[in-house]
C-alpha cells in the first residue's frame, strides 16, 4: 500500500488533507483516484489506513478508516549516530541506511579534517529531511529519524547526555568493543576519511566516551557508519 506523510492527523475528525509535495505525489506521480486506500503516517509512531474521497489540482482529501500497526517496528535501542559530512551522494547513502536500520537520531558534524565546513554542512539538511522520509516510507516506520542541527566534533562530545553510553569509533588510540551489557541508549560517533583530530579525540575521551578500534580494520566513511549501526542494532538492539 503507498504511503504518505502528514504531520498533523485528526484521528477523531475522521478525515485528512493531503496537500503540497504529498498530494502531488498521489495525484501526478502515482495517478492515484478516488476510491483509492493509501496509508498515512504521522512521523511519531502512528500510522492509518485512509481512502481517497477526492482529488483534484491542490488537495487529495481523506477518509480515515482505522490506524495500523507500522510494518517496521521500532528499535528498542534508543541510537544516536554523529558521522562527519564527506561531500557528494555517499552521505545521503549514510543517513537513508540509518533510517533502514532503525537509528533514532541523527547528527551530522564537521571536524577538523572534514572537507565541508559547518556552513555549507547546514545548507543540506533540507535535503537530508526529505531522504529520512522517503526512506521511512520505504522501509515501513511510521516514526521519522530525528535529525538534529550540525555541530563541531567537541561541542558535540561535550553536549551529549551522560545517561547514554558514548562509542566514538577510530582506527587508532582504542580499545576492544565494549561487552554486551544492558544500555538501551547509546550514542556512536563515526569519523571522516581522514581520521580524528588528537584534539577530537581527547575531548571524547574526557566528555566520557570510549574510544573503540575494529581489529585495525580502516573503512570508508560510508561503510563505516553503515556496519557499525548493524554492530550496535545486533548487539544492543533487536537485529539478533
Amino acid at each position: 500500500m503507498r504511503r504518505f506523510y502528514l504531520p498533523e492527523i485528526d484521528s477523531e475528525g475522521g478525515r485528512a488533507v493531503l496537500e503540497g509535495t504529498e498530494h502531488h505525489h498521489a495525484r501526478n506521480v502515482l495517478r492515484l483516484e478516488a476510491g483509492n486506500e493509501i496509508s498515512v503516517l504521522d512521523g511519531r509512531g502512528r500510522e492509518f489506513i485512509c481512502r481517497i474521497d477526492a482529488i483534484d489540482k491542490t488537495r487529495t482529501e481523506l477518509s480515515i478508516i482505522s490506524e495500523t500497526r507500522a510494518s517496521a517496528p521500532e528499535s528498542p535501542l534508543d541510537l544516536t549516530l554523529a558521522a562527519v559530512a564527506v561531500p557528494g551522494d555517499k552521505y545521503d547513502l549514510i543517513i537513508q541506511k540509518a533510517v533502514e536500520l532503525g537509528v533514532t537520531a541523527f547528527v551530522p558534524l564537521s571536524s577538523a579534517r572534514c572537507e565541508l565546513k559547518l556552513k555549507e554542512i547546514a545548507k543540506k539538511t533540507e535535503r537530508w529531511q526529505r531522504i529520512i522520509l522517503d526512506a521511512s516510507k520505504q522501509c515501513g516506520r511510521a516514526k521519522l529519524m530525528a535529525l538534529a542541527e550540525p555541530k563541531e566534533v567537541c561541542s558535540f562530545v561535550n553536549t551529549c547526555l551522560a545517561d547514554h553510553l558514548r562509542i566514538i569509533f577510530s582506527e587508532r588510540d582504542g580499545s576492544a568493543f565494549p561487552a554486551k551489557n544492558d544500555s538501551s541508549r547509546i550514542t556512536a560517533a563515526i569519523g571522516p576519511k581522514g581520521g580524528w583530530d588528537n584534539a577530537e579525540l581527547d575531548a571524547a575521551r574526557s566528555a566520557g566516551f570510549t574510544i573503540v578500534t575494529l581489529g585495525g580494520r580502516i573503512m570508508r566513511a560510508e561503510t563505516a557508519a553503515i556496519s557499525l549501526t548493524a554492530i550496535l542494532q545486533h548487539r544492543f538492539g533487536d537485529l539478533n
